[in-house]
């Protein structure tokens, strides 16, 4: 594959940015065990939109993925359209569907603290969006493990990060898709106590 952009995104900060159809994004943790929250939106109709727990069905139906990892990324009902396919995944360990946000946070006792819904609020500005225009499921948590607890809550728990310095995930989009993309800010087990930025590249030809 030929390069044609790279960039990192510093710690707890974000970027939006265009890959268009038959362009290949490659997210790496070239800092160490980091988590980057990412949306995809269509390019061209910012209400198509990334579905996450949506997804999860739908590749378990075609028996390519589920709760750790996603092979096709597809858009909300009634679009029903693969975004994007995952083409290589070094870790295959990741969570579908949330970011931190000032009342999640508010509820650990830690108010007021940067997160995830404020990064992409930022970086959306250009293109006239925020959250109040995102699915609030829609997010693709990539190297974020989480576990779920056998309890009468069915609970779940965050662990630390699935992967090592080094290890990526590439995604072929398969429409021009508009990403949001963040460094998750938060100082805790999710990010290995220590929160890094994360290497981005487009990639132009390959399968």
């Amino acid at each position: 594959m030929k390069m044609v952009e790279e960039f990192v995104i510093p710690k707890r900060s974000s970027k939006a940015f265009i890959v268009k159809k038959g362009q290949t994004l490659r997210v790496t943790a070239h800092e160490g065990k980091q988590v980057a929250d990412i949306r995809f939106l269509n390019a061209h109709d910012y209400q198509e939109q990334f579905a996450a727990r949506w997804s999860i069905p739908m590749n378990t139906a075609e028996g390519i993925g589920g709760y750790k990892k996603l092979r096709k990324l597809w858009s909300k009902v009634p679009y029903n359209n693969v975004m994007l396919t995952v083409t290589d995944d070094k870790v295959a360990d990741h969570n579908f569907g949330c970011q931190c946000s000032p009342a999640f946070v508010a509820l650990k006792g830690a108010k007021g603290t940067l997160t995830c819904a404020d990064l992409f609020d930022k970086c959306l500005e250009p293109y006239k969006l925020s959250m109040r225009d995102l699915d609030s499921a829609g997010v693709f948590n990539v190297f974020m493990p989480v576990r779920y607890l056998d309890d009468e809550n069915g609970t779940f728990s965050f662990c630390a990060p699935s992967c090592k310095k080094g290890d990526y995930i590439d995604f072929r989009a398969e429409m021009d898709v508009l990403v949001a993309a963040t460094s998750c800010p938060e100082a805790n087990i999710v990010n290995d106590n220590d929160p890094k930025g994360m290497k981005y590249q487009i990639f132009e030809g390959g399968n």
